[in-house]
Formats: C-alpha cells, sequence, structure tokens
C-alpha cells in the first residue's frame, strides 16, 4: 500500500477537524463549560488520543470553535450588511440572518451566548482579540444600522435588546428540541415594530 500524499493528509485532517467541532458544539451545548476532551472525542466517535492530538485542552479547542463561528456569522449576514435598501431594513435583514443562522448552526450561537456572558466562564484574558473582532466586524456595523435606520438615542441600547433576545429566543428553541418551529420572520418582525414603537 503506498503512503498518503499530503493532499490527502490534509484532506483527512480538514475532515476530522470539522469533525471534532461539530462534535464540540454539540458536547458544549449538553454540558456548557464542564464538557471534556473525553466527551468531545464520544461525541466524534474518535478515540480520545486522536482529538487529544489536534487539542491539547478544552480552551484551545473552543477557542478555535468561537473563531470558525465568527467567521461563519459574518458570511451569514454579509449580505446585509452589504445590500441595498435602506438601514432599517438592512437591521431588519441582518437579525433574520442572524437568528436562523443560530439556529441551525449551534457554534455560531454558543458564540453569541459566550460573548454576552462576556466570557466569564473562560480563564484569563485569551478572549480578548475574539471580542475585539466580534464588536468590529458584527456588533458595530449592527448599531451603526439601528442608528441610522431607527433614529435611536441609544442604539447600543437597542442592538443589545436585539442580540438578547435572539440569543433568548435561541436557547428555549434549542434546549425544547424546537429548532425546525421557531417562526423567525414573527420574531424579528415583532422585535422590530416594538423598537420602532417605543423609539417614536
Amino acid at each position: 500500500m503506498s503512503p498518503r500524499t499530503k493532499e490527502q493528509n490534509d484532506a483527512i485532517r480538514e475532515m476530522r477537524m470539522d469533525q471534532i467541532m461539530q462534535a464540540a458544539a454539540e458536547a458544549y451545548l449538553e454540558k456548557g463549560i464542564q464538557l471534556e476532551i473525553r466527551d468531545v472525542a464520544l461525541k466524534a466517535e474518535l478515540g480520545y488520543g486522536t482529538v487529544y492530538h489536534y487539542y491539547k485542552n478544552k480552551y484551545m479547542l473552543l477557542e478555535d470553535l468561537l473563531w470558525e463561528a465568527l467567521n461563519r456569522t459574518e458570511s451569514a449576514v454579509m449580505s446585509a450588511m452589504t445590500g441595498e435598501g435602506g438601514s432599517l431594513l438592512k437591521a431588519e435583514s441582518f437579525s433574520r440572518l442572524l437568528l436562523q443562522k443560530c439556529i441551525h448552526d449551534p457554534s455560531v450561537f454558543i458564540l453569541l451566548k459566550t460573548v454576552s456572558d462576556n466570557f466569564h466562564h473562560f480563564p484569563g484574558n485569551r478572549f480578548i482579540k475574539l471580542f475585539d473582532d466580534f464588536q468590529e466586524r458584527i456588533y458595530l456595523p449592527f448599531v451603526a444600522m439601528i442608528r441610522e435606520g431607527i433614529s435611536s438615542k441609544s442604539p447600543e441600547k437597542a442592538a443589545n435588546l436585539i442580540f438578547g433576545t435572539l440569543v433568548g429566543c435561541t436557547t428555549l428553541n434549542i434546549h425544547h428540541n424546537m429548532r425546525n418551529e421557531i417562526d423567525v420572520d414573527g420574531i424579528v418582525d415583532m422585535i422590530f415594530s416594538g423598537i420602532q414603537s417605543k423609539e417614536r
């Protein structure tokens, strides 16, 4: 049997990493920060040593998971940030896309929940850069849409309310196994009709 090529090894590594990331997200939803590498290995149906080969501890694994989630979050809402239409329509589209992504991609939900909790479960300052990037790439562009679209006196407060509502709705649906039942359009319409009427 001939040895594997570099391309084959890279493909196997990428497949393993995806497998580990998906398993880590599932394990985190079940156990939170209490998850261990063995929990991830079990979910991924891989040996403990295989997962440990890629990640020496759960914090390194979760850090990669959250950075990947940030990239996927940005991709998910990019069309709202760069699309046509007024700022209010963009903010609504952004919220709709973000909620859909949270429901279907647990790592994005974990990112939003972790940011809203200010990383308080994680030791040290290793997530400062991730938080700063989240602010720059996701949060501040959304605040700008709110500021322009609603002429809000406190766009940060409105943005926080929206993010909190999206996280809360996703939490309820994930933990009650209702991911396919959530009314994304109804939730976003309700949020924005409430914010607009309050700002008038």
